[in-house]
């Protein structure tokens, strides 16, 4: 009874300890589990470039100059990469403003609404995301992986060859 009486007589030990705790836990990081979403990154007005890479020709690369990827079971204005497990390994492409693109970039930018409620940023009507096993700019680890129930390819731009990827359109879009 003592110690309770000694914590009442100092209101401020007792603030400074809730602030405390919640400083803590708005810093504690958000699981993937948790939290399907934690794994999204979300950015401001966005502009889209290219890059080259020399086995597979030009690339649809984020202002970062990481490579984006569409998922073949996606359809035109749809993601199928929805659960925790696939949106951490594949974090959908987030913007909050208006996307642009760079001047070599043909294709049309739009949004859609993922089942989470956030806006993801398509190339052509497809969803796209990055892969989270890229680290580096040109890096495309992720090309051609068979996870979560279909393919994963690069995008590559109008005017690229397949090289070992198995996504080209023949010039239009780059990917299936």
């Amino acid at each position: 009874m003592k110690r309770l009486i000694s914590l009442t007589g100092r209101p401020g030990l007792i603030g400074l300890l809730i602030v405390g705790s919640l400083i803590l836990a708005a810093c504690a990081p958000a699981t993937a589990a948790g939290n399907p979403t934690a794994a999204v990154p979300v950015t401001g007005s966005f502009t889209l470039q290219s890059a080259d890479n020399p086995q597979l020709g030009k690339l649809l690369v984020t202002a970062e100059g990481m490579t984006l990827y569409t998922f073949s079971i996606d359809t035109p204005q749809a993601s199928n990469c929805n659960d925790s497990d696939c949106v951490s390994f594949w974090p959908p492409l987030s913007v909050t403003g208006e996307p642009t693109a760079g001047p070599d970039i043909t294709g049309s930018l739009g949004t859609i609404t993922r089942s989470d409620g956030t806006p993801q940023l398509t190339y052509n009507d497809m969803p796209l995301y990055t892969f989270s096993l890229d680290t580096q700019p040109g890096d495309v680890k992720g090309d051609n992986l068979d996870q979560f129930g279909g393919i994963w390819h690069v995008v590559l731009l109008e005017g690229s060859s397949s090289g070992s990827s198995n996504n080209s359109s023949g010039g239009s879009g780059g990917y299936q």
